[in-house]
């Protein structure tokens, strides 16, 4: 699965990169976390844009959010079967930008080691993901996504079984075209990356934590470290 990702591209980088039609103006974010709003690429009405959506999947066609389940991830296994995802792989296709991204491996003692994985390039990665509107009884809108994942490649698999679906530069404007590019053309493009292709690490335990969001969090350490506790500060905002 995917649970924790990074975006600190700058934003003209971001704009030029993935050819949006303006640019976004936001702060580098080291832990971004479901139920967070996070910057999510699709086209609509002809132009490519960036837009705020909740990490968490609603469907249309749910009555009330607060009943049904937190969805962050797809599989591509169900993607074109499932209600929850195949009007997405078909109309609702999206690109979640990011930097790099966190996983965890459970170790023998049963303790879990985060990693930091990013491309060997250091290139932007380009999570493709679903999106829906969900509207509410008394008019109100609210965009949510979820981010595709499937079998990790041999690069990673020690670390963990999923990996996000990661859509490569060429294949950008084919992937977001939902008007040209039908949904088994689109399916055809989630493949795991060849080898070679990936950098991880390992870093604290700290990401654990959402209160927890700078750039140390990116250092390699050899072990986990413990954090001294904090008072929580909440940093997510309740779309719901």
């Amino acid at each position: 699965m995917c649970g924790r990702f990074t975006l600190n591209l700058a934003p003209a980088v971001l704009q030029e990169w993935f050819d949006i039609i303006e640019g976004v103006d936001y702060p580098p974010r080291f832990n971004i976390a479901p139920t967070q709003p996070v910057i999510v690429i699709a086209d609509q009405e002809k132009l490519r844009r960036a837009i705020l959506m909740r990490w968490g999947l609603v469907p249309m066609w749910v009555k009330d959010p607060r009943e049904f389940p937190l969805i962050i991830n797809a599989r591509t296994e169900t993607l074109p079967e499932k209600p929850a995802f195949k009007g997405g792989l078909r109309h609702h296709r999206c690109i979640i930008p990011a930097s790099g991204y966190y996983e965890w491996r459970k170790g023998a003692d049963g303790k879990k080691q985060p990693y930091y994985i990013t491309l060997k390039d250091s290139e932007p990665m380009a999570f493709a993901g679903v999106y829906s509107t969900w509207m509410g009884p008394d008019g109100e809108e609210i965009d949510t996504t979820a981010i595709i994942t499937l079998s990790a490649n041999k690069d990673i698999r020690h670390i963990h079984e999923r990996m996000p679906a990661l859509i490569g530069k060429s294949q950008i404007d084919d992937w977001l075209n939902v008007r040209g590019v039908n949904e088994k053309e689109a399916y055809a493009m989630l493949r795991a990356l060849p080898e070679g292709k990936l950098d991880w690490h390992p870093v604290s335990t700290r990401i654990n934590s959402v209160q927890n969001d700078d750039l140390h969090l990116l250092d390699v350490v050899s072990e986990a470290r413990p954090e001294t506790p904090k008072k929580p500060v909440s940093k997510q905002m309740d779309l719901f």
